[in-house]
């Protein structure tokens, strides 16, 4: 865990946290640093965005198996 002093080691460990690769963790900082916030906000919705997907997609997916297993039960081919 990063020391609450170090206001930068925080910030990587959240950036890290939410799933953020290197490259992307030093845009966001050199961001930060010059106070680009408008432009932060804009790649953390479109991060946030990219994660919403992923998480519709994989959704969609644990649907079509509960759906496919819950018919076979049903056809008795399980």
């Amino acid at each position: 865990m990063a020391n609450a002093a170090d206001k930068t080691a925080v910030v990587i460990e959240n950036l890290r946290d939410m799933g953020l690769d290197d490259e992307m963790t030093a845009k966001c900082l050199m961001l930060i640093e010059e106070k680009r916030y408008t432009e932060f906000e804009k790649l953390m919705k479109t991060y946030r965005q990219s994660l919403l997907d992923s998480v519709h997609k994989y959704n969609d997916r644990i649907d079509c198996l509960d759906y496919f297993t819950y018919t076979l039960r049903k056809n008795g081919d399980v």
